[in-house]
């Protein structure tokens, strides 16, 4: 059977200012849904034919080349114009917030919005009766998520931008898409995922975790958006028992480049998966066989999105376990929508044909680890060499703690010394 084709889509994590911080909207989708029953998600769906009409497109503000310049040129100008008219259209028919203002610049009537929503229209056709100004120039692109193949009967090939909850509009859930909602802080999100009391997919897990230390839409524009186009994969054979895949997706972020080390000969582990584009995974798939290797295992060095966003896919494209460090292994079962398990620091972890050593390394985050592969003189340093990752809100380091870890894998005698980024 050849798989099906991803649909287009775009998804809006749309932010507000709460008491103790950010907070974005969830909704929880009916367990009758076909598409992702059960779960927590942000407003979002199919881009439709008509969101590329003419005369609608014509109602954003910005026009199809601005559009794509906002995505980096990682999507043509016409396909990003109707993906941000559907992530408007979207959230208005899910949740009732409108991104859009009248000609003198005011956000639209609540008593004429709700006659246009009574009238059941096409979007188009409330639009022009409005005479709506679709303010796409209120969306931040940020990721890219394409549901990988075999695990849904349908497959989405999904935008997600972040926005701003306007003044003084409020949600109203379209009962046949939406169970409830609730604003909540990324943050309490993930702990209620990593403590099963909702479930995420990968793709919102990540993205609140990207938006966890956001102090607002200006720091989403400033951090995480898009700066560069996702290229190909690039592969490269460091000895007879490494590999880099250096892929440019990573967190689903387009240009945000990672290093995913492959470390075996016939028995392979990956090392920071952080692309989850099909392109990535099938590098990977092709460096081991282009050695005759099977992959049998996932470590991340790190429970964040760069590191991590394509664990789930290797994990059940290849039916193999993911680790972590202990003190991240919860936090990671919430990126990764599955079992973590947890390594100490000695641990010898002997998942492929070469052994590697744990080795804890705190300071970037708790449960940060660097991995030594003494047969072949490698330290897999992790975000501790290098210089970071190119797109990501800054985090509170640990510098005691840093210092340490750096101290720490310099002393090892490594002949390399390889870094996850850069």
């Amino acid at each position: 059977m050849s798989p099906v084709t991803p649909r287009p889509a775009s998804t809006v994590a749309l932010l507000r200012a709460g008491p103790d911080g950010p907070e974005v909207l969830l909704t929880h989708r009916p367990p009758t849904m076909a598409f992702g029953p059960g779960l927590h998600v942000f407003p979002g769906g199919a881009v439709d034919p008509g969101d590329a009409d003419g005369p609608l497109l014509a109602r954003s503000a910005l026009g199809p080349a601005a559009c794509a310049a906002a995505w980096a040129g990682d999507l043509g100008p016409h396909e990003a114009a109707a993906h941000a008219v559907a992530a408007i259209r979207e959230l208005y028919e899910e949740a009732g917030v409108l991104l859009a203002t009248v000609p003198d610049g005011s956000l639209p009537d609540r008593g004429a919005l709700a006659t246009a929503g009574r009238i059941r229209a096409p979007f188009g056709a409330q639009a022009h009766r409005l005479d709506l100004l679709l303010r796409t120039d209120w969306l931040v692109p940020l990721s890219r998520w394409v549901t990988p193949p075999g695990v849904t009967p349908r497959r989405y090939d999904t935008r997600f931008y972040v926005a701003a909850l306007p003044a003084a509009a409020t949600v109203r859930s379209d009962a046949g898409e939406v169970a409830a909602h609730e604003w909540i802080a990324p943050a309490s999100a993930l702990e209620a995922c990593a403590a099963g009391r909702i479930a995420l997919w990968p793709p919102t897990s990540a993205t609140l975790r990207q938006l966890a230390p956001a102090q607002g839409i200006a720091d989403v524009g400033t951090w995480l958006a898009p700066r560069a186009a996702a290229a190909a994969p690039a592969t490269a054979v460091l000895g007879d028992a490494l590999m880099r895949v250096r892929a440019t997706g990573a967190g689903g972020i387009p240009g945000l480049a990672v290093n995913t080390y492959l470390v075996g000969r016939r028995q392979l582990v990956v090392v920071d998966p952080g692309d989850p584009g099909e392109p990535a995974v099938d590098a990977l798939l092709a460096a081991a066989a282009a050695r005759g290797a099977v992959i049998t295992g996932v470590i991340l060095t790190s429970p964040v999105p760069d590191h991590a966003g394509g664990a789930h896919v290797v994990a059940e494209r290849f039916g193999v376990p993911v680790l972590a460090a202990a003190p991240a292994a919860r936090d990671a079962s919430a990126l990764v929508a599955g079992p973590v398990r947890g390594i100490h620091d000695g641990d010898e972890v002997t998942l492929g044909d070469v052994p590697l050593r744990a080795v804890a390394t705190p300071g970037m985050h708790p449960g940060h680890l660097a991995l030594w592969a003494s047969s072949v003189g490698v330290l897999l340093a992790g975000d501790l060499d290098g210089p970071g990752p190119s797109r990501g809100i800054p985090e509170p380091v640990d510098a005691g703690a840093l210092g340490g870890s750096l101290a720490r894998v310099r002393a090892f005698p490594a002949a390399l010394r390889l870094p996850a980024h850069g």
